[in-house]
């Protein structure tokens, strides 16, 4: 395990440690990728919007329930979460961006969401409390674990016996029509390299 620091190789307040898988990821989401998303949450947000229900129906969020959020970037799913779970539940939402998070937690204060908190850290490593969670889910963040084994591992160790994992994830290419169809305007009907063995 490693600590992230800047790319200048000087640490500041808000490293955190890193899964080595995570490091790359790390230094671009809390870099300038994390600050462009954080500047424009609304849009971001608003594009995934549609999925939301499917994602929100599948976790089955109770009031009182103790819920999990991967890769929260700016809260959206966390602050839903938060108000599923009510008063009596709680929210946290992680992300490997200190300024997603921070734009998270002044939306969840606009809102006056006091169960909704966030963490900037490392899903892989970070160290949840064992079986705290009733419910897991991760908003198209899961498919940037640089190893997924260990984020899944740890969160199933965060879940408690019986508690539910909801991903929502990009499927590959050949199923996004919209994704093939657009790749092949930009490259003018020439084929793309396939991604080398393994990659995500």
């Amino acid at each position: 395990m490693g600590v992230y620091e800047e790319e200048d190789g000087v640490a500041t307040t808000s490293s955190i440690e890193v899964h080595p898988a995570n490091e790359g990821q790390a230094r671009a989401w809390d870099g300038d990728e994390g600050e462009y998303w954080a500047a424009h949450a609304d849009w971001f947000e608003t594009a995934l919007a549609g999925y939301d229900p499917a994602l929100l129906a599948a976790a089955a969020i109770e009031a009182g329930h103790a819920v999990l959020d991967l890769g929260c970037g700016t809260g959206v799913t966390t602050r839903a979460a938060a108000r599923a779970a009510g008063p009596g539940g709680e929210a946290l939402g992680i992300d490997l961006s200190s300024q997603m998070v921070a734009e998270g937690r002044r939306r969840a204060e606009a809102e006056g969401l006091a169960n909704a908190r966030f963490v900037h850290g490392d899903a892989q490593i970070y160290p949840f409390p064992e079986g705290r969670f009733d419910v897991v889910v991760s908003r198209t963040a899961a498919m940037f674990f640089g190893d997924p084994v260990a984020a899944l591992a740890n969160a199933g160790r965060a879940l408690r016996p019986g508690g539910r994992l909801v991903l929502l994830t990009w499927q590959g290419p050949a199923p996004n029509e919209w994704l093939v169809e657009w790749a092949t305007a930009l490259t003018g009907g020439r084929g793309l390299p396939a991604p080398p063995p393994g990659a995500r």
